[in-house]
């Protein structure tokens, strides 16, 4: 019995010392060896088998022939001990290789897997593997190019190698950023200590979960750094029910995207106004014209019209007075010493006035072309479902003239919370038919055929975005058929899940397209980068504030005659709104002309316009 606990206790005690690892495995051997060595040479010089050696000498013959030299001549006994001796050690030297080259392995894996700490400062961490991060890091490396050595990390569930391998397939890489991967958990405090997270530049948390965004804030703000530092984090959160409590764990360092509300106003806006997401998507890349807060002091004490035509490769679009911004503000707005100037422009040191001159209020008054004001009914149909529906309706009951029309259309029944309160709304008349919107035969029967707007939006019903996007492409090939066959003049938005199906979405004769998940990716690399710009795009996404809105542009120049932008920019003042880019029609189509969509031109080039071109201006109505 007390053999047995003996043995336990010795079994017990070499897995506590083969838990500690490589290193104390490869030490315990090495004594175990040397107390073997020290034993047989007391043991032969105790016995007298070699009579000629001393101690000291018969250590070091054993020590010699212990890790393999041949043996001296001796009794059968000193042979037999010897022989012994070598088999002992070379079982043990074995296993001591052995360990050694485990360990090697193990961190050569550790390495690969991404497990070792991250030794930078002045970094973009982002938290959150997803396909997404593709597109995040491409934007910050266009972000980065300019300013020559940059550093990316990311923190991912998966291995180092998989992101890596990963990244360089669909990641137009750049030597001047350097991407490092590595392998966690977002909300483990000591996975982000990993990160030198209290250095970094910005923080972008990549996390689709609601719960687990919160929790990887309160992780992020265990490194006190974050906070002393200010380190700018730029989060989403996709049920707006969750923003109080994600607001109150990022205090005032974080910026929330509240992802559903962003994308229902943008899918609202670009219903009404084909083009609004593709300007959006231009402002929102960094490899087009980009928004700046710029300060001017030979502007103090002139107003904001002055402003707008102070800039031939600028464009101002609002201004920032006491921390309030403000988008196609007052034009008589006077600029003070803390007055910002909100810009859109390919660079911000591109930003310079004309000249080093300030155009005088004189110059404003000369052209004067008065736009229709006429306002026509809408009969909308909105098709499918999904979380973004409800901010969609309740923005278009706000836009639409009174005595429009919204038609439902999906395929599973839609509860009275969703809908139920947008019918007690007398200005406009909802309907709701239940069916397939992908069935042609259904469509018809719903008068589609009548309709002046289509909005066909990503159905909830598919989990899978590859299947989403495809069932929008089958019902946007009947949507064209019914077009065609009635010769009916509705446009269509179509939502996109995945950018790489936009292609075919457009091929589709898809008058514009919303690629939600893209706008939302671009969006947090632009908080990375400039966090202000929330401010900039919460006050450009409320339904009574200034808004994108595309005109006709015989209402501002004559087109019978070459004009300039800086025409219709006076010609837009005088309207109170704020002109930034123009629309060539026959270009509408065309993805390698930006779907004609020129913004921020230069004033001064003179250009021939047609009557279905178009003037892009902030207005508010």
């Amino acid at each position: 019995m007390k053999t047995s606990k003996n043995k336990e206790k010795i079994i017990y005690e070499l897995d506590n010392i083969m838990s500690r690892g490589s290193f104390s495995i490869i030490i315990t051997l090495f004594i175990v060896v040397i107390f073997i060595i020290i034993l047989l040479s007391s043991f032969i010089w105790i016995l007298g088998s070699n009579p000629s050696l001393s101690f000291i000498d018969q250590l070091w013959v054993y020590f010699n022939a212990g890790f393999g030299k041949q043996a001296v001549e001796g009794s059968w006994v000193y042979r037999l001990t010897t022989f012994l001796l070598v088999i002992v050690s070379i079982f043990f030297s074995s296993i001591i290789i052995g360990s050694i080259a485990s360990a090697i392995s193990t961190k050569v894996t550790e390495l690969r897997e991404g497990k070792s700490k991250v030794i930078e400062s002045n970094h973009t961490i982002i938290l959150g593997w997803s396909e997404s991060v593709y597109i995040i890091i491409n934007e910050l490396i266009e972000a980065n190019r300019s300013q020559g050595s940059s550093c990316i990390v990311v923190l991912g569930s998966k291995s180092n190698l998989e992101m890596q391998e990963a990244t360089l397939r669909k990641v137009s890489l750049d030597k001047s950023t350097k991407i490092i991967f590595r392998s966690g958990s977002s909300s483990s405090p000591e996975d982000l200590s990993k990160l030198s997270i209290g250095l970094a530049k910005s923080i972008i948390v990549n996390i689709d979960d609601d719960i687990e965004v919160v929790k990887t804030i309160l992780a992020i703000f265990k490194n006190n750094r974050v906070k002393k530092n200010k380190i700018p984090i730029a989060c989403k959160i996709n049920d707006s029910k969750n923003m109080p409590i994600a607001t109150i764990a990022g205090e005032e360092l974080v910026k929330f995207i509240p992802v559903y509300n962003f994308i229902g106003r943008i899918d609202a806006q670009a219903c009404l106004q084909p083009g609004v997401a593709e300007v959006l998507l231009d402002l929102l890349d960094f490899q087009g014209s980009e928004i700046y807060f710029h300060s001017e002091e030979k502007l103090v004490g002139k107003n904001y019209k002055e402003a707008m035509l102070s800039y031939d490769t600028s464009c101002v679009v609002g201004l920032i007075n006491d921390k309030k911004i403000m988008i196609n503000p007052n034009p008589e707005m006077k600029i003070t010493d803390k007055s910002k100037l909100i810009m859109i422009s390919l660079d911000d040191s591109l930003i310079k006035l004309n000249s080093n001159e300030v155009i005088e209020d004189a110059i404003i008054d000369s052209i004067q072309i008065e736009r229709s004001k006429q306002v026509k009914t809408k009969n909308l149909h909105l098709l499918g479902w999904n979380n973004a529906a409800p901010v969609i309706l309740d923005d278009l009951i706000g836009y639409l003239p009174e005595g429009s029309r919204i038609t439902i259309t999906n395929r599973s029944n839609i509860s009275e919370e969703h809908i139920g309160q947008f019918e007690l709304n007398k200005k406009i008349k909802i309907k709701y038919n239940n069916g397939d919107i992908r069935d042609k035969e259904f469509l018809d029967s719903t008068q589609i055929k009548d309709a002046t707007n289509v909005l066909l939006l990503s159905s909830s019903f598919y989990d899978d975005h590859e299947k989403a996007d495809a069932a929008t492409l089958f019902t946007l090939i009947n949507l064209r058929q019914i077009r065609k066959e009635n010769n009916s003049k509705f446009t269509i938005l179509s939502e996109v899940l995945d950018s790489k199906n936009a292609e075919l979405i457009s091929i589709e004769k898809s008058d514009d397209f919303v690629m939600s998940e893209k706008i939302i990716n671009l969006m947090l690399s632009q908080l990375s980068e400039n966090p202000s710009l929330n401010e900039f795009f919460n006050e450009l996404m409320q339904p009574d504030g200034s808004e994108i809105y595309f005109r006709q542009i015989t209402d501002y120049v004559d087109i019978n005659s070459d004009a300039n932008f800086r025409m219709l920019v006076e010609s837009a003042i005088n309207n109170s709104e704020t002109a930034f880019g123009y629309r060539i029609n026959k270009e509408a189509k065309d993805k390698s002309k930006n779907f004609g969509i020129y913004l921020n031109p230069d004033k001064s080039v003179e250009r021939k316009f047609n009557k279905d071109d178009q003037l892009i201006v902030f207005s508010l109505d």
